[in-house]
């Protein structure tokens, strides 16, 4: 009992008054620390706002998580200027080409992708279309001529005297052309349209009249196109009659375009193919 007397009580008086003085202590600490930073926040808007021309005021706005961040909000005049840009619509007439560049905000990545297949198959039809083009005029250049071809052969294992072969030709009608072969024209003295032409089997097929008195080869080709002739058949006509001048002097061996022996039948069809353009030139005209 003598605890609770005057200087028990004293001392428990004492304890409180302790008591409250850090209490109030840390009240005191706890509201500085409050006040310095409520100045703080203070300071530094009052610095942001201050030194608006150097920084963006919208990136202090910031969500905790720092994934994203206000952006803020800009006038409709500033609206429209962008998406005028980003569109391409802003007033003035870009080449087709440019817009078609441009990105299209709008369409998904599907519709992109369905976009970009569409274009690709339409330049691979544009690619396809032009290779048949060229295919169809290689075609058309390589498409075979009506021409008749007969070979003047001598005998296995020996050869056309070069001499020999130039009277032989030009006793048959034939005349010295500009392109070094032989050509026999419409008319008996080297006048009017060629009927056919003479040229060497050897290569380059061509002679020379300054050295033909040496030449010695295996044989001639006579050679005829049809669709350049006025009159195929008539003279079709004429090189059956140089082929027997030229046969009956030089001893030679006749053969179709294909080196076999020509026959009764051969010259027949030849015959057949002359009418044949000349009939589809009457039709035509």
């Amino acid at each position: 009992m003598d605890f609770f007397g005057p200087r028990g009580l004293l001392l428990v008086v004492g304890v409180l008054v302790v008591l409250a003085l850090v209490l109030d202590g840390l009240r005191r600490i706890k509201r500085n620390r409050y006040e310095n930073l409520h100045m703080s926040s203070r300071k530094l808007q009052k610095s942001a706002s201050n030194n608006s021309d150097d920084s963006d005021p919208y990136l202090d706005s910031q969500f905790p998580s720092g994934g994203s961040r206000v952006v803020g909000v800009r006038d409709q005049g500033s609206l429209e200027e962008v998406e005028s840009l980003l569109r391409g619509t802003d007033g003035f007439s870009g080449s087709a080409p440019s817009r078609q560049e441009q990105l299209d905000l709008e369409a998904t990545p599907v519709e992109q992708g369905r976009a970009e297949l569409q274009k690709a198959e339409l330049e691979k039809a544009q690619l396809d279309m032009g290779q048949a083009q060229q295919l169809a005029s290689k075609a058309k250049a390589s498409a075979p001529q009506e021409v008749l071809v007969m070979h003047l052969m001598a005998n296995k294992g020996e050869t056309i005297d070069g001499q020999q072969l130039l009277d032989g030709v030009l006793a048959a009608g034939f005349r010295f052309g500009g392109r070094k072969i032989f050509d026999r024209h419409i008319g008996d003295q080297g006048s009017g349209e060629i009927l056919f032409s003479l040229a060497n089997v050897a290569n380059p097929g061509t002679f020379d009249l300054n050295t033909i008195a040496q030449l010695q080869t295996p044989g001639v080709t006579l050679f005829m196109d049809l669709e350049q002739l006025t009159d195929p058949v008539a003279a079709f006509d004429t090189m059956i009659k140089s082929v027997d001048s030229l046969v009956a002097q030089l001893h030679l061996n006749v053969q179709d375009e294909s080196r076999s022996s020509m026959t009764k039948q051969t010259i027949d069809h030849y015959r057949q193919r002359a009418r044949a353009v000349s009939h589809k030139r009457d039709k035509g005209n």
